[in-house]
Parts: C-alpha cells; structure tokens; sequence
C-alpha cells in the first residue's frame, strides 16, 4: 500500500508556500501524534478543547489536520477512489487556512469542527461541490418532492472558490450520482446561496440564481448573517461599515442599508429534475 508524503499532499492541495512551510517544519513527536490521533478518534469535543489550550492552537491544527488527511489515504486506495478526489477533497484544508490567515493574520485552522467530516471519509468533494451522505431526520416536502424520516440523500456544500458556473454544478451532481452507488441522486443544501431575497441584488442569470432555481425551497432563516459573513468576510453592526470592492458588495450594502435583510434557505432537489 502506498503511502501519502508530506511534501506531495501540500503540493496536490496546493496549500501555499507560508503554509507548507508551517506544515513541513512542524515538529512533534510520533509517539505525541499517535496519543493525539487516539483523543480525536475517541473524544473530538475533548480533544479540541484541549489542542484550543495549547499556544499555537491553529498552527497545531493545521499540522494534524494534514497528518489526518495522509492517513486517511490508505482508506482512499482500499476504496479505489481516484487520487483527484483526495487531493480536491482535501484542498479544503488550503481553503481553510487562507480564511484562518485572513480573519486571523496567521496560516492555520480555526475552522476544525468541520474538518473532520473530510478525515473520516464521512464527507467528499466531486468537481465544484462537496457532498456529504446524511440521514434526514424529519420528513421533509417542498413541491413535488417528498423525502422520508431516516431516508439517505446527499446534503451539499459550496466551497470557497471557483465561480459556481450551471456546466460545473451539472457535472457535479453527475458526479455524485455515481459516486454514491446505492445512495438516491436526493440533495439537500442549507446555504445564504438559497436564500430567496437575493433576486433583489443579483442579476436573473447569476450563477447564484442558477443554483437556487434547482432546489425547491422547504425553509427560510431570516436571522441567519451567513451571508454577511461569505460576502464580506465578517459580519458588521451596521452595514455602512462594509466594503464596496466588487460589484456583489455593493449590491449587497445597498440592499442591507436599504433596510433588506441576507438569510439562508434550505432547499431539495432530485437529479431526475434535470
């Protein structure tokens, strides 16, 4: 079985050079790593809150996380999952530690409860889109479709990223369909992408608009500021205070100053749809 080096896991993520370098210097002891590996595998809560005690938490994480991502591959190669969904699925980490460095002014990950969906294989990414296997835990209809207490269906994620063209997200769910023999081609997303208001802000052929117009939208969070926080990378008390740099932006402030409101929507879709 071959095994994943450290160097040619940054390179397939093409995690930056700062970053790498944080990765590739780190030092720890393997028996100190095992013991580690040991407390997320049998108590994640526990072990994160004592790794967030230790100075250097995020450069700590950002160092395990990788380790965790290499050993996750022997599990890729039993599975015979090509190498470029690893090394996509895993580029998460370098998405990651980029928001770390610009919220934070450091390379690292703050954002570890999420992270360890990818490591343990619960969690993969499939062209522009990640798709996670969940049960559903209510019965859930919106138009036409219906999905039942328990049923498996696919819960999709956007990441940070390329532009959300309709060819890219087609060839996505295509993807998955395939990917997740025995799973139905039934997508669930929660995300400010579906949120119903930004017809007011975006052009009608957006990829944003494209996007939603696949789902069904079963729920509506006006209180949620996700949207606040991916446009403008932080969340103000008063949206006066937010840039104006691209065009999304102003769009954006303006409809928020104008007194509008930026949720989140939870929506279904079925690949048959297409």
């Amino acid at each position: 079985m071959i095994s994943m080096d450290i160097k040619a896991f940054c390179h397939g993520i093409e995690l930056g050079e700062a970053a790498s370098r944080i990765v590739v210097d780190y030092r720890m002891k393997e028996s100190e790593y095992t013991e580690l590996k040991r407390q997320f595998l049998s108590d994640r809560h526990a072990f994160f809150q004592h790794i967030k005690g230790v100075a250097g938490y995020r450069q700590m994480l950002l160092y395990l996380f990788v380790r965790f991502a290499m050993d996750a591959y022997e599990e890729y190669q039993v599975r015979e999952i090509a190498n470029n969904v690893y090394f996509d699925t895993f580029s998460d980490i370098r998405i990651w530690s980029e928001v770390c460095y610009r919220i934070y002014g450091e390379y690292g990950i703050e954002e570890y409860n999420w992270l360890q969906e990818h490591v343990q294989l619960r969690l993969f990414r499939l062209g522009r889109l990640q798709f996670q296997p969940i049960a559903i835990e209510g019965d859930l209809k919106a138009g036409d479709l219906t999905v039942e207490k328990n049923q498996l269906v696919l819960n999709v994620h956007i990441p940070e990223g390329e532009a959300l063209t309709p060819h890219e997200v087609v060839h996505s769910f295509s993807l998955a369909r395939a990917f997740f023999r025995g799973i139905p081609p039934v997508f669930v997303c929660q995300t400010w992408l579906l949120y119903p208001g930004l017809e007011q802000i975006l052009k009608a052929d957006s990829n944003i608009l494209q996007f939603q117009r696949l789902f069904h939208i079963y729920e509506v969070d006006e209180s949620s500021k996700e949207a606040e926080q991916r446009i403008f990378n932080r969340v103000a008390a008063d949206p006066a205070e937010y840039g104006e740099e691209t065009s999304l932006r102003r769009a954006a402030k303006a409809y928020l100053q104008a007194g509008g409101r930026l949720g989140r929507g939870s929506g279904l879709y079925a690949l048959g749809e297409l």
